[in-house]
């Protein structure tokens, strides 16, 4: 419930931030949300008990989903860091590791999740479907680029902000909204209400 409520909540932000770009209180409200979507995940990931983690608590997903936790906070040091230097070598080998670390993480946390079966089917697999939905919207301003050229993206730079925005909040806002319903289809005396398949 908890976990849910928190990626709820990075959501509505994660919105407020996007209406607001370009003003000075967009870094502080990013920053705010980062530090609310790494609680949420890692009380999904380690849980308030140990029946609440949705990975059951199993070292690789724990590690995984601690990663993709960290992530967007430690993303915002480094490159608060390189904005300080010259643009070079460090900034080309930070945008290779700030594309295959929280992708890598983000993936093994996802199988992980649905192997460790603690949430019912099909849910199990949520993660794993909005992790595609975010690949979908790294993949298709790219594949604009090497079909059309740079300039088709100009004309389309509204729609693919747009896509990336809907994809941010598939991962947040949905999986909080999700999280929350199957916290609720439980009895207060932690019996499961739904059937898992």
């Amino acid at each position: 419930m908890a976990g849910g409520a928190g990626l709820v909540a990075c959501g509505v932000l994660g919105v407020l931030t996007y209406s607001m770009l370009g003003t000075p209180s967009t870094q502080v409200i990013s920053l705010v949300g980062d530090a609310i979507f790494a609680t949420a995940v890692l009380l999904f990931a380690i849980g308030l008990s140990p029946g609440a983690s949705v990975v059951a608590r199993r070292p690789l997903g724990v590690t995984a989903m601690v990663i993709v936790a960290a992530w967007p906070l430690v993303a915002f040091v480094i490159s608060s860091l390189l904005a300080l230097n010259e643009p070079g070598d460090g900034s080309m080998i930070y945008g290779y590791v700030a594309l295959i670390v929280p992708a890598g993480a983000g993936l093994v946390a996802a199988v992980q999740i649905a192997r460790a079966a603690v949430l019912p089917s099909p849910w199990r697999w949520a993660p794993a479907w909005a992790l595609a939905v975010q690949a979908a919207a790294w993949a298709i301003p790219n594949v604009i680029i090497v079909a059309a050229g740079p300039e088709a993206i100009q004309g389309l730079a509204n729609v693919l902000a747009t896509l990336g925005m809907l994809a941010f909040l598939v991962g947040t806002f949905g999986l909080g909204i999700l999280a929350l319903i199957l916290a609720a289809q439980q009895r207060p005396d932690g019996v499961e209400i739904y059937r898992s398949a």
